[in-house]
């Protein structure tokens, strides 16, 4: 049996069966699903399957780490196992600010993906043009518009992941995202002032590239199909129900929901600016400091409107990603002290690909659950190596002037267009945080009775 299958059906096992199931996507790394009823979910016995690093219970539901192959392993489920969604749900969020978290990472994981590529086409950019690509070529205009693009249609993107999130038409979230980019509404947003809609007013407002407005306005939208479908005779309800759901929320979106978003994400950028004017070190150490406790939590998604602020207003970030930077490269030090250190095959192993995978692409969930917690001392020695990246990059105002995930692939992205040594310092600060996590971790030691004879013997190791 196909192990991504084998995987599939031993975690199916243990959760309830597909009925219990009302929603499942995936991340890099994490299989996301909610269930009905908690009681029949197996929360241990599924940490305990060959292949799964750990299970996360999180605002909403719960989050099983496969690592590198969860994409292998969701497309076995879906294949072989009805998920009959809907929006019930045995679980009641007792806090509303982790509930708003929880939302933002399941609406920006799916988008994740285009905007890393975008990411790595920009670091690819940079370095043709050191090389000598002309930036009056086309080839340079292509692949900067394909570095672009993610970016500029972000609310397209969005507008998509919000309406699988709230269980609404996609077509029709899409439908609006394209109103709020058609090119007219572009060109009176960037003239400024207000138009009208039948004389309901109209703030004009440049919607490329923003994340609120669209976001708020499929939350809305699902409330709006609930009513319809509520009173929609069934006999005209292919045409008319979705026709009615956008005669409501075209003026909702124009008159409400898209100008209140924009203004909320003027108010981020504004405290964004404010920091970076006054205390430009703050965020950089504080964001370092919990960097892998976002990761545990998978609340690190949520901090994307963060991220889109930041290269928005200031053109580069110099926080999120930079604080990464420890996060990333303290995986991969964390993999190569163990892998020297330890005397297990099946220990050497895991380390080896976890290490390869966090180095290479910046792809931390395999180390992180598949050695940090399952060793113990060397998450203390990752806190270790992302303060100490934190203090540094602090000090030194690193930044980063594309998106990417800090990894050896996306190293160009730190090259600073106006030919500072930023290059430079973000080198400084992935070899401090190496090399204090691999000391760190090699002192502090770990314990290797969780890998037992039997993962080296009997059966292939756990690994992403």
């Amino acid at each position: 049996m196909d192990n991504n299958l084998r995987l599939a059906k031993e975690i199916m096992s243990h959760v309830g069966g597909s009925d219990n199931i009302t929603a499942l996507n995936h991340c890099s790394t994490r299989l996301r699903l909610k269930v009905r009823n908690e009681e029949i979910f197996e929360f241990d016995e599924i940490k305990k399957i060959d292949g799964v690093l750990d299970v996360v219970k999180a605002i909403g539901g719960y989050q099983i780490i496969v690592g590198n192959n969860v994409s292998k392993v969701y497309k076995a489920i879906t294949e072989n196992y009805s998920i009959k969604a809907s929006g019930e749900t045995g679980r009641v969020a007792a806090n509303p600010f982790e509930l708003l978290l929880n939302t933002l990472a399941d609406i920006m994981g799916p988008a994740i993906p285009a905007i890393v590529v975008a990411g790595l086409i920009s670091a690819l950019l940079t370095l043709c043009t050191f090389a000598g690509l002309s930036t009056d070529s086309s080839t340079y205009t292509i692949l900067y518009a394909a570095s672009q693009a993610p970016f500029y249609f972000l609310p397209v993107l969005t507008a998509y992941t919000s309406a699988k999130h709230w269980k609404v038409s996609p077509i029709l979230a899409l439908f609006l995202a394209g109103i709020m980019l058609y090119p007219t509404l572009i060109e009176a947003g960037n003239a400024g002032g207000m138009i009208s809609l039948f004389g309901l007013p109209v703030t004009a407002v440049n919607y490329s590239t923003s994340l609120i407005p669209i976001i708020l306005t499929i939350w809305i939208m699902h409330y709006v199909t609930a009513l319809v479908d509520k009173y929609c005779p069934d006999a005209i309800r292919y045409i008319l129900a979705p026709l009615g759901v956008m005669l409501i929320m075209i003026p909702i979106m124009l008159c409400v929901s898209g100008p209140v978003g924009a203004w909320v994400g003027d108010l981020m950028s504004l405290l964004v600016t404010w920091l970076n004017n006054h205390v430009p070190w703050l965020t950089v150490l504080v964001l370092s400091a919990i960097a892998p406790f976002l990761v545990l939590t998978g609340s690190h998604l949520a901090l994307m409107p963060l991220l889109v602020a930041n290269f928005t207003n200031l053109g580069y970030d110099n926080s999120l990603l930079i604080a990464f930077i420890g996060m990333n490269f303290s995986q991969f030090a964390v993999s190569a002290a163990v892998f020297f250190k330890s005397k297990k095959p099946a220990l050497k192993s895991t380390a080896f690909s976890t290490g390869l995978t966090a180095f290479l692409t910046g792809t931390t969930e395999p180390a992180l659950y598949g050695l940090c917690l399952r060793l113990k001392k060397p998450l203390i020695a990752t806190f270790i190596g992302c303060i100490a990246n934190g203090v540094y990059c602090a000090l030194t105002q690193v930044k980063i002037y594309s998106f990417g995930a800090p990894a050896f692939l996306t190293l160009a992205n730190f090259i600073d267009p106006a030919g500072s040594n930023n290059f430079y310092l973000a080198l400084g600060a992935v070899a401090l945080t190496i090399i204090v996590t691999f000391i760190a971790t090699w002192l502090l030691g770990f314990d290797e009775s969780g890998f037992e004879d039997s993962d080296s013997e009997d059966s292939e190791p756990k690994k992403a």
